[in-house]
Parts: structure tokens; C-alpha cells; sequence
């Protein structure tokens, strides 16, 4: 995989904040955004157990999700567009390994709330009333408006995350 490609997807991965979750329900679409952080392989994010995406998406087979760089022209659209399943997480320690990474990267969290929320594995669900899932991607797409040709890629995770050393 070329080098630009993985800066691409590198920056997607770690720099982005918020992915849109797009499911349906009886031929009802909803999108939603949510703030996520990548470990493994797998998107984490905090998410009401009532909200739409949620009720609607964690039993389907598959839904879709999507990351985008924000840009101020047309050729510098790139992003992830991805099909997968959403899962409740429930083991503590990893629950615990998420929120230290979640906090790093909205270290406004931590100027709100204090340091004491990266030992407590219960602070969303008790501060937001938000559970802890997780977006596994089976099939994942670069879309990037500044290729010449083959605007739209298909993408190995696995081989993103050795490269890069996610």
C-alpha cells in the first residue's frame, strides 16, 4: 500500500473525532455521529442503549459507517466508507483501556470531569447514561477525491494497522 494512502488513513484514524453510523429499520434510514477512537479492530464509541443507531443497528448483520477528513474543496474529500456490525462491550478491562485512549483524545473530558474518570468504567453510563460499543468493519472502502482514477479503493485494516503500528 502506498505510502499517501496510509498517511490518509492514519490521519482518519487517529485525528478524526466523529463517525456517522448509518442504519435502517423497516425502510426507515438513520444516520447518527458519534465521537470514536480505533484500537485493534475495532471503532469505539459511547452511545445511549436507546438511541436509534443503537436500538436499530446492534442486531442487524451488517450497517454502515462512515469517517471523513473535513475539507474546503471538492478534491480533497477523502475518508473511510465501511460496512460491519456494532457489538455492547462489556469486559472491564477493556472498557478501562478504551476510556484511557477516549480521554487522550478528547482531553476536554478531563477539563471537565477531573482525572477521576479514567478508573471509573462506569462514568458514561452514570454522567451520560451512554454504554460502550464497538464498530467492527468486515469491509472497508477509501474514497479519496484526489486519486486520478479508482477514486474509491477497497482497504485491508490489518495490513493499515502493521504498517502504521495502530
Amino acid at each position: 500500500m502506498d505510502n499517501k494512502i496510509l498517511k490518509k488513513i492514519g490521519h482518519l484514524i487517529t485525528q478524526t473525532r466523529v463517525m456517522t453510523i448509518a442504519v435502517s429499520n423497516d425502510n426507515t434510514p438513520w444516520a447518527a455521529p458519534v465521537y470514536f477512537i480505533f484500537i485493534d479492530d475495532m471503532f469505539f464509541f459511547f452511545s445511549s442503549k436507546t438511541s436509534k443507531h443503537i436500538t436499530n443497528g446492534i442486531d442487524q448483520n451488517m450497517i454502515a459507517a462512515s469517517i471523513f477528513n473535513d475539507a474546503d474543496c471538492m478534491e480533497e474529500i477523502y475518508g473511510l466508507q465501511m460496512l460491519g456490525r456494532i457489538k455492547k462491550i462489556s469486559d472491564m478491562a477493556l472498557h478501562l483501556k478504551v476510556i484511557k485512549k477516549y480521554v487522550g483524545k478528547f482531553d476536554f473530558l478531563i477539563q471537565a470531569f477531573g482525572t477521576k474518570i479514567l478508573n471509573n468504567p462506569d462514568f458514561f453510563l452514570e454522567k451520560f447514561k451512554s454504554n460502550l460499543y464497538g464498530f467492527s468493519p468486515g469491509k472497508v472502502f477509501l474514497s479519496d477525491n484526489s486519486r486520478p482514477q479508482d477514486k474509491r479503493i477497497s482497504i485491508n485494516l490489518d495490513q493499515v494497522k502493521r504498517c502504521l503500528k495502530l
